[in-house]
C-alpha cells in the first residue's frame, strides 16, 4: 500500500479570534490531482499557504514525503521545526500564486533560473537549459529574453508555472492561478496545467473557481466550507450528484452565475 505524500492530521489555524481551519484532516496520494473548491473564506488558500510554510499552524501535524513539516526530532523528543528544517522541506513543494510575482527587472530566463542557482547551487548553464526546456513546454520558447512588462497576463502566469517547475518539486500547488486574468487569457494557462496533469506524475493541489476545469483536471474534489471538508469524491460525483445540501447550494449558485461545471 502506497503511503500518502501529504498527510494532514487534525490541523487548526486561526487568525486572531477567527478560526479558518478547524481540526482538519485529509491525505493526498502520490501523483494525485486534487481540486479544492468552496466559497471564498472557506480555508482553501490557507491550506496551500500552510503547505508552503507561508503560514504556520496552531495545532495538529502535517507530513510531507514521509517527514514532519512543522515538527522535528531533537534528543528523542518532538520539537517545533527550525528554519533549517523548513528550508529542507520546501524543496519538495512548488507554488504558483494568483498574482505572478515575477521580478520586473529580470528577464524571463533570469526569473526562472534565479532560484535553482541561488537556493540549490545549480550551475547556471544547466539551470538555463532546463529553463529553456520549460519555456518550450509552456509555449513561450521565444520569450526567454523578454522582460515581464512585455508579456500578457497569461504569458506571465505561464512563466510563473515554469519558474515553480524549475526547482523540480514533487508537489505543485496552484492558488486561483487564473482569477487575475482577462477571460480570453484563461484558456492558455489552463491548457498548460492540463498538459502537466496528463504528462507528469507530479502531485498537484488546485484551488479554483473554474469548476469546469476542476471537473476535467481532478482525480478527487474536496468541497470546503467554514474550515471543514463538507464533501469529497470523484469529480462526476461532486459536480453531477452531490449529496450534501451545502454543496448543492454552492454549485447551483455557480451555475446561475454562468459558470460551467
Amino acid at each position: 500500500m502506497t503511503a500518502p505524500i501529504i498527510r494532514i492530521d487534525s490541523i487548526r489555524k486561526s487568525f486572531g479570534t477567527h478560526t479558518v481551519l478547524d481540526n482538519l484532516s485529509f491525505d493526498v496520494m502520490p501523483g494525485e490531482k486534487l481540486a479544492l473548491i468552496g466559497p471564498s473564506g472557506s480555508g482553501k488558500t490557507t491550506i496551500l499557504r500552510i503547505l508552503m510554510t507561508l503560514e504556520t499552524i496552531n495545532g495538529g501535524h502535517i507530513e510531507v514525503c514521509g517527514e514532519q513539516l512543522y515538527h522535528m526530532q531533537r534528543k528523542g523528543r518532538e520539537v517545533p521545526a527550525d528554519e533549517a528544517h523548513l528550508h529542507h522541506m520546501r524543496r519538495h513543494i512548488g507554488m504558483v500564486f494568483q498574482h505572478f510575482n515575477l521580478f520586473p527587472h529580470k528577464s524571463v530566463l533570469e526569473n526562472i533560473t534565479l532560484a535553482p542557482v541561488l537556493t540549490k547551487g545549480e550551475a547556471r548553464p544547466m539551470a538555463e537549459k532546463r529553463a529553456r526546456d520549460l519555456l518550450d513546454m509552456v509555449g513561450l520558447a521565444d520569450k526567454a529574453g523578454h522582460m515581464p512588462a512585455q508579456l500578457s497576463g497569461g504569458q506571465k502566469q505561464r512563466v510563473a508555472i515554469a519558474r515553480a517547475l524549475a526547482l523540480q518539486p514533487r508537489i505543485m500547488l496552484f492558488d486561483e492561478v487564473t482569477s487575475a486574468l482577462d477571460p480570453e487569457l484563461v484558456e492558455e494557462v489552463l491548457l498548460v496545467m492540463k498538459r502537466l496533469a496528463a504528462e507528469t506524475d507530479m502531485t498537484m493541489l488546485l484551488v479554483t473557481h473554474e469548476m469546469g476545469f476542476a471537473h476535467e483536471f481532478a482525480d478527487r474534489v474536496l468541497f470546503f466550507d467554514k474550515g471543514h471538508i463538507i464533501e469529497q469524491g470523484p469529480p462526476d460525483h461532486i459536480f453531477s450528484n452531490p449529496t450534501h445540501e451545502r454543496t448543492q447550494t454552492f454549485l447551483r449558485k455557480i451555475i446561475a452565475a454562468g459558470h460551467r461545471v
